[in-house]
């Protein structure tokens, strides 16, 4: 057996069901069959990440943050916000998750597919997940997982996306119970004799996508722990006059970050610590693998350490036990039947308690699981291809950022101004303006224009840009050209902008023909 990754720390050690799969894949299968076996499960790890994006980001986009804020802010005010910033995080860490699956797979030769690759109709399940899973909250089974509204029946769902891997589960890659069963079959193929450190020199890590490329937080996973005043400046470091003489806190005072910055797996010799690694070796490839499995459903490791954290300083919860303590918090969770894993300890229920009648002002209320085909407003279904076609989109910048020259400033202004830009500054913009937008579908209540988060096939990446700016010509010309919701989608297309003091500035997305030709 490969002792390069039994034995360094500080990667997970293999667990005796592990060793014993390295066992057999070392003694009855052949290089070829072990090599072949990796790519493939890698590209549908990349996959998995993927396909929870849009599920989380649905859920989240239908929490209405800013009713009340500040001095006024009130109990469900707090929970909106800290249930919307929440599932945030842990977009943000799948986007992560995604990356780094990617970074392995291009280290071996085989450039990442994401276009294309997101789920197909909803409710959809995962990859390769055992269709079967632990009872939820009405005895239900199946692993079937909706675009819906934050409810205590959708936070179960997100339990089953990142339901705990025990210490003594069999590694598997096909009907997993558990992600972390998944990655580990993935560590065991790495740590087998078959795998050496040269086949992570196939991809040059200097064009994998780079670590200064994510941050743990943004604007989006931030929220308030109680009141504050929102027009007081930050207290000067370390003053404790100023601290006396001004008793309310400050926004800065009351922020929660719910991302630890320490959050990834620790380094190994002169390898970086960061979230984000390009790999190069087998040690690096376990290193990004460790950070997946802990961030994510909260591996328990042999010893009987319960996952409930993720992280060095233990400050920030494992994607599990950060969505079972908002299922904590309400009424119904002193009643439930959900058969939990027992580790990590299922946490007491959260005070205040809420039911749904309280949450639902909170909420805009999206029809479930929607297609763009079922919106019978031809404005609106137009937009809504939009949408799905600069989410298509951003999967193939993705895939560009591997094709791009190995110079930092390059991939750092092509993150900066396509991916980010389109996350947040395009993409956000665009689904706050869809929910203002009442449905005609005989509902009551009322239902608003929802993401659907679609495949669109915007033709070869070549020529994906033209399409999405034809996309985006109909929108504008369907909603004018003085629009709110035109101003939003110039941003992504338009080819640039003239400031009053007479310079041009390029605004739309980048245009990655050039890289695909």
């Amino acid at each position: 057996m490969s002792t390069q990754c039994v034995d360094a720390d500080p990667v997970t050690k293999l667990t005796a069901a592990e060793k014993t799969l390295v066992d057999q894949i070392n003694t009855t299968w052949n290089r070829d069959k072990a090599i072949t076996r990796l790519k493939s499960d890698l590209q549908t790890a990349v996959e998995i990440e993927l396909a929870t994006i849009p599920i989380y980001l649905f859920t989240y986009y239908s929490l209405v943050r800013t009713q009340k804020t500040g001095n006024n802010i009130r109990p469900m005010d707090l929970y909106a916000n800290k249930a919307a910033g929440t599932i945030m995080s842990v977009a943000v860490e799948e986007m992560l998750h995604m990356s780094l699956s990617s970074n392995i797979l291009y280290s071996l030769g085989q450039d990442p597919i994401l276009y294309m690759k997101a789920p197909g109709p909803y409710p959809t399940g995962l990859p390769y997940h055992n269709p079967v899973g632990p009872p939820g909250p009405h005895g239900q089974t199946d692993v079937q997982i909706p675009l819906s509204k934050l409810t205590y029946d959708q936070l179960w769902h997100f339990l089953q996306i990142e339901y705990p891997e025990t210490f003594d589960a069999v590694p598997q890659d096909r009907d997993w119970d558990s992600i972390g069963q998944f990655y580990s079959y993935i560590r065991c193929l790495i740590c087998s004799d078959w795998i050496t450190d040269d086949d992570f020199k196939q991809g040059n890590a200097a064009n994998q996508i780079q670590h200064f490329n994510y941050s743990p937080n943004n604007i989006d996973t931030v929220y308030p722990s109680g009141e504050f005043d929102p027009w007081k400046p930050a207290s000067p470091a370390n003053d404790p006059k100023w601290a006396k003489a001004n008793d309310a806190p400050t926004a800065s005072a009351v922020a929660i970050f719910p991302n630890a910055e320490d959050s990834f797996a620790a380094s190994i010799g002169d390898i970086e610590a960061t979230p984000l690694i390009s790999v190069s070796s087998k040690i690096q490839a376990m290193i990004a693998i460790d950070t997946i499995c802990d961030q994510g459903e909260g591996f328990a490791p042999a010893g009987g350490e319960d996952g409930q954290t993720d992280d060095q300083s233990g400050e920030e919860e494992s994607h599990y036990f950060k969505f079972l303590t908002l299922q904590a918090q309400f009424e119904q969770y002193a009643f439930h039947v959900e058969k939990l894993a027992q580790f990590p300890q299922p946490p007491a229920q959260v005070q205040p308690t809420i039911t749904q009648d309280d949450l639902n002002p909170f909420l805009v209320n999206f029809p479930d699981n929607p297609k763009t085909a079922e919106y019978t407003d031809e404005n609106q279904a137009i937009l809504s291809d939009f949408c799905n076609g600069l989410f298509s989109y951003m999967f193939i910048m993705t895939e560009t950022m591997y094709k791009l020259p190995p110079d930092s400033k390059i991939q750092r202004k092509f993150f900066n101004e396509g991916l980010h830009r389109s996350m947040i500054w395009v993409l956000d913009k665009l689904i706050l303006n869809m929910r203002g937008m009442q449905l005609d579908n005989g509902a009551n209540p009322p239902q608003f224009l929802a993401p659907t988060f679609e495949n669109f096939d915007l033709g070869p990446r070549d020529q994906a840009f033209g399409t999405l700016v034809r996309l985006g010509e109909k929108v504008m010309n369907a909603f004018g050209q003085d629009s709110y919701t035109a101003s939003i989608v110039k941003t992504a297309i338009c080819a640039a902008d003239t400031t009053p003091d007479g310079k041009v500035h390029s605004m739309h997305l980048p245009d990655v023909s050039a890289y695909w030709q």
